[in-house]
């Protein structure tokens, strides 16, 4: 049977399915959901289910390989030269995509979510943030950049699991502002003199 995915239906099917994963992340490891919890809990049927997904990890897969390409396409659509120009408004716009899908994110960063999710999004940034800081920082060795890089991808982690869950209040600009500031300042301390001034510069744009 085919299925089209743009159908209201279908994408009205997909959406409960989600909510429903969320739903019970809160109270069991992902783990150990089964397609018959998942489906009693929005009240439909396994069949229905089935005509998506071949099982929860394959609707965990599914999920997690669409945030990645919706945040692969904000990554690419910016240049080193524009992270340095605007850095509030691009941070804004990588904030509002977490804050766009907060309740996935903040389900597959908890202790009952998806483990390997943080790293496999982490790899994701891995080849777009490194080409952006040798055009930063040319001269900036490859052991700095390891450093440097560790710093942002678990920092970023961890602010937005806890905006999320602590500060839901917090608006994407705001937490922009506040990672532009602890990531600037935390990575001057690990570059040094290499980058001091792009960064102060950057710091100060905002």
């Amino acid at each position: 049977m085919s299925i089209n995915e743009n159908d209201s239906r279908v994408r009205r099917t997909k959406k409960l399915i989600r909510q429903g994963l969320v739903s019970l992340i809160k109270e069991k490891s992902i783990n150990k959901i089964t397609v018959k919890e998942l489906t009693d809990r929005i009240e439909i049927n396994r069949g229905t289910f089935y005509l998506h997904y071949k099982d929860v990890f394959h609707l965990v897969e599914c999920i997690e390989n669409e945030l990645y390409e919706e945040f692969d396409s904000k990554l690419s659509s910016y240049s080193g030269d524009q992270l340095l120009r605007t850095p509030v408004e691009v941070c804004e716009d990588f904030c509002s995509h977490f804050y766009e899908h907060k309740d996935i994110y903040t389900a597959l960063l908890s202790e009952n979510g998806d483990a390997k999710f943080s790293y496999k999004l982490g790899e994701l940034l891995n080849d777009k943030v490194y080409s952006i800081f040798k055009t930063i920082f040319p001269h900036m060795n490859n052991t700095k950049y390891d450093f440097a890089y560790s710093y942002g991808k678990f920092g970023l982690v961890g602010l937005t699991y806890c905006w999320f869950t602590e500060h839901p209040e917090w608006t994407p600009r705001r937490v922009a502002e506040l990672w532009l500031s602890l990531t600037t300042l935390g990575i001057w301390g690990i570059l040094g003199d290499d980058g001091k001034e792009v960064l102060l510069n950057a710091y100060n744009s905002h």
